[in-house]
């Protein structure tokens, strides 16, 4: 840890070493991870990848949790031996230069904004049942709002609205799993004790079987599935406010249990009940799938469960946006102002700027002619390969430059480096597959336009910062 302590303290200008506060137990970091990961990019985003890959959507999702488990292993590995705010960002700047911490700070950012705009959306989809005659974009707006003064009230409460709404959510779908299970079993030795004709569906069917649309159809689902499990990055920058750092590990490896589990068995049961070829986004497949077991009372308390974990998301996405802008301040990289804290040590300022900006995303979104929600999913999964595969070079290059006897590294990041470097090129494969999908061009090409202002942006920085130290060293 020595070589590790001596790197933190001659960070590069880009970087902060500001510790977080200390605030977290491990089974709120936990509640957080899932409850920064289970949204409407899986309640409601399902429907999507189920429509491209059908049944062997749940390898989809088992890969996903693979893929998740390097990139949370290699991140965890480094936060635990660098607990400050600003997480990978910071960590991009001390191992691969002031550039790609550059990029990856407002890539992440702007990962959190429209994952943040599109839970938003999808809430007011899900309130339609309850409000069917307001305007989606005051429903937006009104959410959208609503999270931002939530997040105002610092990371304490953060971490105790989040274990609760996780709660919600983990129990929603375990009730899902127990009651539906117990549906298909008793249905599959037969009719039902009224006499109702069975509605269980095996999942190599009719339809296709296992794989309706061949192996493409399941490589092309994995960027839409990848997008309900985005919500990592809430467990990287929240790690820092751990009471015990050394924690990460256990509370890394729940979380991705616990995700994958929740996962796999809730899709499994749910194709059981609604043949895949009938899913849609128009609504929550889960919710359909209490419909069609005749609980209705059951389906509208599941939408309201389904609206809350997309506001938990929300809030997971607010707080971890706040803490890449507050660094990015920091270093000069965006405006000083963000940096500003209240009496409280809340910088409000920064979340006025990211109010701004999921105003100026949400705004974007209706008026570019492709689905809204769609081309929010497909931008931000796009934008959080490149956050994973960053986060994944940033960690071999740790490997290579930090003492190996006394560094903690997580199990999670299992078979490393080799699994680092294949996970890397898996990624690389994936988005060649994704740009088959006409839908999912559109999200490539709007982050392509992103990175070339980034680009452009940086190289001004760069500049403005070279002229600002010229200057300084004269007047010395």
């Amino acid at each position: 840890m020595q070589k590790s302590k001596a790197r933190l303290s001659h960070m590069p200008a880009g970087s902060s070493g500001e510790e977080g506060h200390g605030s977290l137990s491990t089974r709120e970091l936990i509640f957080i991870g899932v409850g920064g990961i289970i949204g409407a990019g899986f309640f409601l985003g399902s429907g999507l990848p189920i429509k491209m890959a059908g049944p062997s959507v749940l390898l989809a999702f088992l890969l996903g949790a693979i893929v998740t488990a390097q990139v949370t292993g290699s991140l965890t590995s480094i936060a635990a031996n660098h607990p400050v705010r600003g997480s990978f960002k910071v960590f991009a700047d001390m191992y691969m230069g002031r550039f790609a911490g550059f990029l990856q700070g407002w890539t992440y950012y702007l990962t959190s904004i429209l994952t943040i705009s599109s839970e938003a959306v999808a809430m007011s989809v899900f309130s339609k049942l309850w409000f069917p005659h307001i305007a989606s974009w005051i429903l937006v707006s009104v959410y959208s709002a609503g999270i931002l003064v939530l997040n105002a009230f610092g990371v304490k409460n953060f971490g105790k609205v989040e274990s609760i709404m996780s709660v919600l959510k983990i129990g929603a779908l375990a009730g899902f799993i127990i009651y539906l299970g117990f549906f298909v079993a008793s249905r599959m030795m037969g009719p039902s004790a009224t006499g109702a004709s069975p509605v269980v569906h095996p999942l190599l069917g009719p339809g296709g079987g296992f794989f309706p649309h061949g192996f493409t159809g399941l490589m092309q689902s994995i960027l839409i599935v990848i997008f309900a499990y985005a919500g990592i990055g809430v467990f990287g920058t929240a790690a820092a406010e751990l009471k015990n750092p050394k924690g990460i590990d256990k509370a890394a490896w729940g979380t991705v249990i616990i995700l994958a589990a929740l996962y796999i068995l809730s899709i499994g049961l749910l194709l059981m009940i609604e043949p895949w070829n009938t899913v849609s986004t128009k609504a929550s497949p889960f919710v359909v799938a209490w419909k069609d077991v005749g609980l209705h009372w059951v389906a509208s308390l599941f939408n309201g469960v389904v609206f809350v974990s997309s506001f938990s998301v929300m809030t997971g996405a607010v707080f971890s946006a706040g803490q890449i802008l507050s660094n990015l301040g920091t270093t000069g990289e965006a405006p000083h102002f963000v940096t500003k804290r209240d009496r409280r040590g809340v910088e409000m300022w920064a979340l006025v700027f990211t109010a701004a900006c999921i105003a100026v995303a949400i705004g974007a979104s209706y008026l570019l002619p492709s689905n809204v929600y769609s081309f929010l999913v497909s931008a931000s999964s796009f934008f959080t390969f490149f956050n994973w595969f960053v986060i994944l070079w940033t960690f071999l290059s740790w490997r290579i430059k930090t003492d190996e006897d006394n560094h903690f590294l997580s199990s999670l990041a299992f078979g490393q480096p080799i699994s680092t470097v294949v996970t890397m090129l898996s990624i690389i494969v994936l988005t060649g597959y994704a740009l088959t999908q006409h839908d999912q061009r559109v999200g490539f090409y709007f982050c392509a336009a992103v990175f070339a202002l980034l680009s452009i942006s940086y190289v001004l920085f760069a500049r403005h910062s070279k002229a600002a130290a010229t200057e300084d060293a004269n007047e010395d």
